[in-house]
């Protein structure tokens, strides 16, 4: 999965980022459209070939908008019962609400997921209204009849049994609820949806080697490949946070940090810290604060001849000093930052904000090997 996103607005005061993956995703469902594959192919001969184009970008475009407005009904509901939402990120096959904390309540879990089917249930009856409403508009009648049905195809294709798809998720919720057990509930919906992303598997290269469909095989073949990894990166996660359960930052940590001070020059940085020790980032302090972090790819967005006059205030990355972790917190709060989030070392302050320690990804996957090996 591409990790680069860029932040589009703010929707009732959530963030709302797009993947750079939604740019394949743009240029596929327009050209799919444009072609014999579906507008062509279903009224032959009533557009012209920019008109084809103009139409499947525009589908493109709403089904956008969609898929945003089923994410953020998953993102109301759960604001609304006390679990703030910190972003939007739309992706290639989806999106995701991330939220500061995780579910820890069946019901509410069943709401949220609940909540996107009905979202999709309501647009394809809307866009169907509009297009009906609008049919002596033939453009305009086309387009939304085309999102309608596509809205209805989601709305299916969302509510298979199987995880992280929202029918998944129901049932995750339903299994939980009954047993009290999230990590078996989830392995029973992991194993669901893997099964059937197989299925979608060997259908897209049916479809692709034996009846020669290359763009419907090529769509199935790449949702399927999305939600086998899904599906069991969400078990994977579900696992290791029951496994860290019992354990603290403190226990995770390495203490001894070493850190660099804000006026530092890069050349000192280089020579003094990164060729002496071997990390890939450092801490940065300043008059005994931490400010941020510094890593190499930091540095090498300047030229070296540059390096003795810049210091390292002029080019650290000043947002990661808000993200640091009490010796107190529950490791699964540390394992968010580190997967969830993606972030190689996390710094680790006592109650005065000084720096006492340190995690790295590292040091949570030995963590995680250890205590599973032991069957803690």
């Amino acid at each position: 999965m591409i990790q680069k996103s860029i932040r589009l607005f703010r929707l009732w005061g959530i963030p709302v980022e797009l993947n750079l993956s939604w740019l394949f995703v743009l240029t596929l469902i327009t050209w799919t459209f444009a072609t014999r594959c579906y507008i062509p192919e279903i009224y032959p001969g009533r557009f012209l070939s920019y008109e084809n184009w103009a139409v499947g970008f525009l589908t493109a475009l709403l089904l956008f908008v969609s898929i945003l407005l089923h994410e953020f009904s998953h993102a109301l509901v759960a604001s609304r019962n006390g679990l703030p939402i910190r972003k939007i990120t739309l992706f290639m096959f989806g999106g995701v609400a991330h939220m500061e904390r995780e579910v820890d309540n069946p019901t509410l879990e069943l709401r949220m997921a609940a909540a996107g089917p009905l979202m999709t249930l309501l647009l394809a009856v809307l866009f169907h209204t509009v297009s009906f409403l609008s049919r002596e508009m033939f453009y305009v009648s086309i387009l939304f009849e085309s999102l309608s049905r596509i809205n209805v195809g989601v709305l299916i294709f969302n509510m298979v049994p199987g995880f992280p798809l929202d029918g998944g998720r129901i049932l995750r919720a339903a299994i939980w609820r009954r047993t009290g057990n999230l990590q078996y509930a989830t392995r029973i919906a992991s194993r669901i949806g893997s099964g059937f992303a197989i299925v979608l598997i060997v259908m897209g290269f049916f479809l692709f080697i034996i009846y020669g469909q290359s763009i419907s095989g090529l769509w199935l073949i790449f949702i399927g490949f999305f939600l086998k990894q899904a599906a069991r990166s969400g078990y994977l996660m579900v696992a290791f946070k029951e496994t860290l359960g019992h354990l603290h930052v403190s226990d995770i940590m390495r203490t001894g940090v070493v850190t660099t001070e804000s006026s530092t020059s890069l050349r000192t940085l280089v020579d003094d810290y990164f060729l002496k020790y071997h990390f890939g980032s450092f801490p940065v302090m300043k008059d005994g604060e931490y400010v941020g972090i510094v890593t190499l790819k930091d540095v090498k967005r300047v030229e070296q001849d540059h390096w003795e006059k810049a210091a390292v205030e002029d080019v650290m990355d000043r947002s990661m000093a808000g993200l640091h972790l009490l010796p107190s917190d529950p490791a699964e709060k540390l394992f968010n930052l580190i997967v969830g989030m993606g972030i190689a070392r996390v710094p680790v302050v006592d109650y005065s904000g000084n720096i006492i320690g340190i995690v790295t990804r590292r040091d949570l996957m030995e963590a995680i090997k250890v205590t599973t090996s032991i069957g803690q």
